[in-house]
């Protein structure tokens, strides 16, 4: 924008100067990036995930078809269990220490150069389709996107976590594919589809294709808050809400294996690099808690990431450790584009695998209310975790004045994260703790180069909004 600008004010001042688009390197490839929201790994069939409710009923068959042509990388991880922090890190490639954009009210700064940006400047036409609320302009995630249609993330009512978002979804993306993309031009799409977070309310016939006969259908509304929905309510109860949860992924799955299909028909699916993954996964009741963004164990913080290379028709599995952070630079890779900014993961093309590779995880649970006086936020803790081999270390801090709890977890023998192995392991949790302190100080010198993004600016809808989706307290 600042260039042509500048081309405009030279032209009028009679300066014959032009304002040229950058253009891509011949040959370059498509890029689509889809995200879907609280997607648990073990509800797909291509990670030997199933419905624990109605197992014979394929939860997400469309994106099974799509990994059997495609590499599944069998241990993937978000850096965090929750929206906001998660895309930052997806879009820069850094842990949220290094994005500086992990509070509830955050804005990625305008010093950070995303995904988009790096590719629009490289030729790319850029447009991104999302529905949920963390990912509006607002928070300043959308910064390179050429077009992004946020149409789907309504602000104007407060039905929040009642929305249903996909047919929304599904338009907006046929209408870039088939109307706004530029044929002259290689493009980047992202597409985050949202139907997946609770309240868990699919349409029908989604709602009872794996309600079990005895089920105990309870209302599942304000999920997060809902007393009525706890740790201790009948396993018919709990049944029901699973039953739900896999009808939100399946009604998600068939928009996700018609917008695949749309890339088919269109001729553009062959020479497409296509990513599939997730911001984070959900929890029902795994470490005694509903939802996310409370904790990070493996049922929150470990996602699918599934990968069609350009030209890739048979199916692959890669069992390397990698991260969120990785999706960054494999784009970069692939782009034929050189970047000088850090980057905290490393490129999924990397042929070795390093037994001493280390992935992280952070989670800061602030909340933002308003009150009698005034806006405010409530701390309720930080997380912090570290992924190495077979083992992974979390900690929980109340405040800097309370002792940190650590607990140490060997995935492999235990992959739900169910019982410590400190005596089993000594000196292990102390390595692990002195190696996530110094992979944070050096994300956060990273940071010194940048800017923290402040806080964003909210309409009095958007609020509202996000208050009816649980993220705020009143």
């Amino acid at each position: 924008m600042g260039r042509c600008l500048s081309a405009l004010i030279l032209a009028i001042a009679g300066f014959g100067v032009a304002c040229s688009q950058p253009v891509a390197p011949e040959g370059a490839i498509n890029i689509v990036l889809v995200s879907l929201e609280s997607l648990r790994t073990d509800h797909v069939g291509a990670y030997g995930g199933y419905s624990p409710v109605q197992p014979t009923i394929p939860v997400m068959p469309a994106l099974d078809r799509f990994a059997a042509a495609a590499t599944v990388y069998e241990d993937a991880h978000s850096v965090t269990s929750w929206t906001l922090a998660s895309h930052a890190s997806l879009f820069t490639g850094l842990y949220p220490s290094g994005h500086q954009t992990d509070g509830p009210m955050d804005r990625l700064d305008d010093s950070y150069s995303t995904l988009a940006e790096v590719l629009a400047s490289h030729g790319y036409q850029t447009a991104g389709v999302i529905s949920g609320p963390y990912l509006r302009g607002s928070y300043n995630l959308n910064q390179g996107f050429e077009i992004y249609d946020q149409e789907s993330a309504s602000v104007a009512n407060v039905q929040g976590h009642r929305d249903v978002t996909n047919p929304r979804m599904e338009q907006a993306l046929r209408r870039f594919l088939e109307r706004d993309r530029d044929p002259e031009r290689p493009f980047f799409l992202f597409a985050y589809f949202w139907d997946p977070h609770f309240d868990f309310l699919p349409p029908a016939p989604y709602d009872e294709m794996f309600a079990a006969p005895d089920a105990e259908r309870i209302d599942l509304s304000s999920f997060d808050t809902n007393p009525a929905i706890h740790q201790n309510m009948s396993e018919q109860a709990k049944g029901w809400i699973l039953a739900q949860y896999a009808g939100e992924l399946r009604w998600t799955d068939e928009h996700l294996g018609r917008f695949f299909d749309l890339l088919r028909r269109l001729e553009l699916w062959n020479d497409t690099l296509v990513i599939v993954t997730a911001d984070h996964g959900e929890e029902f009741f795994d470490h005694g808690e509903k939802g996310h963004k409370n904790n990070l164990h493996a049922e929150t913080v470990r996602v699918p990431l599934i990968v069609k290379y350009p030209g890739q028709r048979e199916g692959r599995r890669d069992g390397r450790l990698v991260s969120l952070v990785d999706i960054a630079p494999t784009v970069f890779a692939l782009a034929g584009v050189e970047v000088d900014q850090p980057l905290h993961g490393r490129s999924l093309l990397s042929p070795e695998d390093d037994p001493e590779r280390a992935i992280f995880y952070e989670l800061r649970q602030l909340q933002y209310y308003r009150g009698p006086e005034g806006e405010r936020f409530s701390q309720g803790g930080r997380w912090g975790g570290v992924r190495q081999g077979d083992l992974k270390l979390i900690w929980f801090e109340k405040d800097a004045q309370t002792k940190r709890i650590l607990k140490l977890y060997d995935v492999r023998q235990d992959p739900g994260e169910t019982k410590l192995v400190s005596d089993a392991h000594p000196g292990r949790t102390q390595q692990l703790l002195q190696l996530f302190e110094d992979r944070m100080a050096k994300a956060r010198e990273d940071a010194s180069n940048y800017r923290r993004g402040g806080t964003v600016s909210l309409t009095p809808e958007e609020l509202r909004q996000l208050e009816a989706l649980g993220y705020f307290e009143r």
